[in-house]
């Protein structure tokens, strides 16, 4: 049974940058956030490589703040990686040089900085980013069943699929599925959430978790692939534009 009782969900702060002196630099600024004190935790990577081995061990993070010149791996082969396998991560790029911005912009990075600005703009980047991640976790759904009763954050659902052959609905997470009787068509407006979208008559797809669509074929987070119908392709396709990612 879920527990209601588990406390705040920290949110999760990583920085990566393969010098130390900036890597404390960056805390320094987070920390000095008083607005966010006791709502975020913050892990240290001098180096993208060390960030994704703790990424692939199932550790999850809200923000990411990346150098762009690195040394290894740099932050924009780093930051294309974070875009295609988790897109939910808030990707901050920092770096010395303005004419890198071009660069993160074209993989949809959530914000840019210039280290030399980084006191002055960290605080405020990072308190309108903790204010909406906190507003996202307060959408969620209960679901009973005989036995159970699961609270369902909205941002933690990939999709969602009609049981066929049922009265049944399948809630796909990342690492949890669970069911309830209800028709998608009500669920849909019950949701009322513009992040999911019905591609077709027997899902609906949270558009955070899309990585990308090619031709009629969206590719999910989990590394699913679902497709979309002819009937709804040029609505999901005016959606997604824009959205991927978000």
């Amino acid at each position: 049974m879920y527990s209601f009782g588990r406390g705040i969900r920290m949110i999760k702060i990583a920085i990566v940058d393969d010098e130390k002196v900036v890597l404390e630099r960056v805390k320094s600024c987070i920390e000095g956030v008083t607005e966010i004190a006791g709502k975020v935790e913050t892990d240290m990577f001098q180096g993208a490589e060390l960030f994704l081995k703790r990424v692939e061990q199932g550790h999850i993070y809200d923000i990411v703040f990346s150098d762009i010149q690195m040394t290894g791996m740099d932050g924009i082969q780093f930051g294309t990686i974070i875009r295609e396998k988790y897109p939910r991560m808030y990707l901050i790029f920092l770096t010395s040089y303005s004419s890198y911005a071009v660069d993160s912009y074209l993989i949809d990075a959530y914000q840019y900085i210039l280290k030399a600005q980084m006191a002055e703009r960290i605080p405020p980047v990072l308190f309108r980013l903790t204010e909406k991640i906190e507003r996202e976790r307060k959408k969620y759904r209960i679901v009973s069943s005989v036995n159970d009763i699961k609270k369902i954050y909205h941002n933690e659902i990939v999709y969602i699929k009609k049981i066929k052959g049922s009265k049944y609905v399948e809630y796909v997470m990342l690492n949890d599925t669970c069911r309830e009787r209800i028709s998608l068509d009500r669920l849909l407006h019950e949701l009322d959430d513009e992040a999911f979208l019905m591609i077709e008559r027997g899902y609906i797809v949270n558009m955070r978790y899309v990585v990308r669509m090619h031709g009629t074929t969206i590719y999910l987070q989990n590394n699913e692939q679902v497709v979309v119908s002819r009937a709804r392709f040029m609505e999901v396709q005016e959606r997604m534009n824009g959205r991927i990612g978000k």
